[in-house]
């Protein structure tokens, strides 16, 4: 299975921004960082490489671009990087703008082009380049800014994204219903992202205890609760992807009635009857 990238669209406007094909561009919540990044860390970058390092940007790219190297001191690893101090990140620099005077405006979806700076701190998302020499670092998984209002509550909320994702049945049998709803969501989100970088990638199926635990804790929760920095259940049910041939039948809402309470309901329904043995299927990188 091949997944397009959309990069080749994109990357004139933002630079190296490897996303899904039929994905909206926009910069993701905390959780929906931390469930996509192979390594995230809290720390600071030391050092910039003065010159840029040719790469291809994405598997399959025709061509190899400057892309500039910085050092970041690792402080804590978060997912990964318990065992080492340092890590390299390369990322394709911003064209200079026209006039230095002028603050670059975010693009579409509120994002800027990634373009680390010395001295620069917080919490970083990153995955391994293509080539294995580098991790790399898009606007789509910008880092978390220690200056920015909440802050505080952002990092908390990547510290429990973390540890869903470090032992996720421990999560699921949580005896907290909220728990268990936010680890079904965080889970969904890991288990249902293709690569950032692009690439072949496989399908394999979930244990059946730990699809069904997912499921559930997804049926527990406030699909119409909404938190900027979070995923909520019909974003998480949406990514299943459910079909006729999964027994999913979309309902249609009734005059009057709430569509996230219309779903909900289906997708109760769905679990104790076609669903009840559903195996989420997992997107891993092709060997």
């Amino acid at each position: 299975m091949l997944r397009t990238s959309l990069l080749a669209i994109i990357v004139a406007a933002v630079g190296a921004v490897p996303v899904e094909a039929k994905r909206a561009i926009r910069i993701f919540t905390p959780v929906e960082k931390v469930a996509r990044a192979e390594l995230v860390v809290a720390g600071k970058v030391t050092a910039v490489e003065k010159q840029l390092v040719d790469a291809i940007r994405f598997p399959g790219d025709t061509e190899k671009v400057g892309h500039k190297v910085v050092v970041i001191k690792i402080d804590k690893g978060l997912v990964g990087g318990d065992t080492i101090t340092h890590v390299k990140v390369g990322f394709v620099p911003p064209p200079p703008p026209a006039d230095p005077n002028v603050p670059v405006r975010p693009g579409r979806g509120g994002f800027q082009p990634i373009d680390l700076k010395e001295g620069q701190e917080g919490i970083f998302f990153l995955t391994k380049h293509p080539s294995g020499e580098f991790y790399t670092i898009t606007p789509l998984l910008a880092p978390l800014d220690p200056q920015a209002e909440n802050y505080k509550t952002q990092v908390e909320l990547v510290k429990k994204a973390a540890a869903v994702l470090a032992d996720p049945m421990k999560s699921l049998k949580s005896g907290k219903a909220e728990d268990r709803y936010f680890a079904a969501t965080a889970l969904l989100t890991k288990y249902r992202a293709y690569p950032e970088t692009g690439g072949e990638v496989d399908t394999i199926k979930l244990p059946v205890e730990e699809s069904r635990l997912i499921l559930k804790s997804l049926a527990e929760g406030d699909w119409k609760k909404y938190d900027p920095d979070t995923i909520n259940g019909m974003q998480a049910f949406y990514q299943l992807a459910l079909t006729e041939k999964d027994g999913w039948k979309q309902p249609q809402p009734k005059p009057g009635a709430d569509f996230a309470d219309t779903m909900k309901e289906a997708f109760i329904k769905w679990l104790d009857g076609p669903g009840k043995d559903y195996q989420i299927s997992k997107v891993v990188p092709k060997k």
